[in-house]
């Protein structure tokens, strides 16, 4: 089925968009996050498909504070725009398009940015394995296909590479590029997925997805290795946006396998503890005296105590990871009543 942007263009014809929407009960959100992006915000708008394997598309923007003219040009352009007023963040931003598609009962939602280093036109490809019910969530890869490889900043390339493999690591699965915001998320995934990040979400929502045994699939794309026009938002400053990563992907870590994350350290602290102290239990029983292995046995009985106070961060953080798959699962529930009505 051809692929067509009638439905984003300005001057649409209201009856023909009113006949798209009944004909096609199965729905796309293209969601955009965008701080100041006049320049390029209609372009991308203009290039998202109206309808996207059997699916009718609406376009969401998320102005996160712009002091532009971004959201009247979105909303121009035919776009639903929904404003926080103030910069928020790309998590926030994220939070808001995830709660946008659950509450009108979207059956997939893509994300793309708006500064026009994602092509549109390439999301029928990037839904097909989602929209056929293959997988549950596909993103676009720089890396997975060398030849597709943007041209960018050295120190960049290579803290993508590191950060993918920390991501690979804590999702169980091989991630090549685990920042490129450019997604598609099947009903499962709108339904699960979760963010609580202050910063950003594309490094926590892969290994939340991939963590709760959902499908995924990485897809070679050609992508813009630079923006167009101005700067990067996100990782103006590599030291800050590596910083604000990792502290999203430990939050969503722990928080998926808390006795996992602390129990093996713990009980890995307690045991080289008590063999220091049975070292100094040793050499008192042997000699009478304890005065050349002190420290020894002081430093045991500190990494017994430091391992002790683990297991109950592990015990807390279990309680929690509990309350959030209940609150998820009442969450899933409610979607999925949503989509039906």
């Amino acid at each position: 089925m051809p692929e067509s942007n009638c439905c984003h263009s300005s001057g649409i014809d209201t009856c023909k968009r009113y006949l798209c929407l009944y004909t096609m009960p199965m729905k796309t959100l293209a969601a955009i996050p965008a701080l100041n992006e006049e320049i390029t915000i209609k372009q991308v708008i203009s290039a998202i498909p109206c309808t996207i394997h059997g699916t009718q598309v609406e376009v969401l923007v998320v102005d996160d504070g712009s002091s532009d003219t971004t959201a009247e040009i979105a909303r121009e352009a035919g776009a639903t725009v929904i404003s926080h007023g103030r910069n928020m963040g790309l998590a926030s931003a994220f939070r808001t398009m995830l709660s946008y598609a659950r509450e009108n009962g979207f059956d997939f939602m893509a994300t793309l940015d708006a500064d026009a280093q994602f092509n549109p036109t390439d999301l029928p490809e990037l839904s097909k394995p989602v929209i056929t019910g293959d997988v549950d969530f596909s993103f676009a890869s720089r890396f997975l296909d060398k030849k597709l490889t943007p041209s960018m900043p050295a120190l960049k390339k290579w803290g993508n590479v590191r950060v993918a493999k920390l991501v690979s690591k804590l999702a169980n699965t091989k991630i090549n590029d685990a920042t490129c915001g450019f997604r598609v998320y099947g009903p499962k995934a709108i339904e699960r997925v979760a963010c609580f990040s202050r910063f950003t979400y594309t490094q926590e929502v892969i290994i939340d997805i991939a963590r709760k045994g959902l499908r995924i699939k990485e897809i070679p794309l050609k992508i813009r290795g630079k923006r167009e026009h101005g700067k990067s938002r996100i990782a103006s400053n590599l030291w800050h946006y590596a910083l604000m990563s990792i502290e999203a992907m430990y939050s969503v870590a722990h928080g998926h396998s808390p006795w996992h994350f602390y129990g093996g350290p713990a009980l890995t602290l307690i045991s080289i503890g008590i063999l220091l102290d049975l070292f100094v239990l040793a050499w008192w029983i042997g000699l009478g005296r304890i005065t050349n292995s002190a420290a020894f046995g002081i430093g045991g009985l500190f990494l017994i105590t430091f391992g002790i106070l683990l297991l109950l961060f592990a015990s807390i953080a279990d309680i929690s990871s509990a309350n959030r798959k209940m609150l998820e699962e009442i969450t899933a529930m409610e979607t999925r009543r949503i989509r039906k009505d």
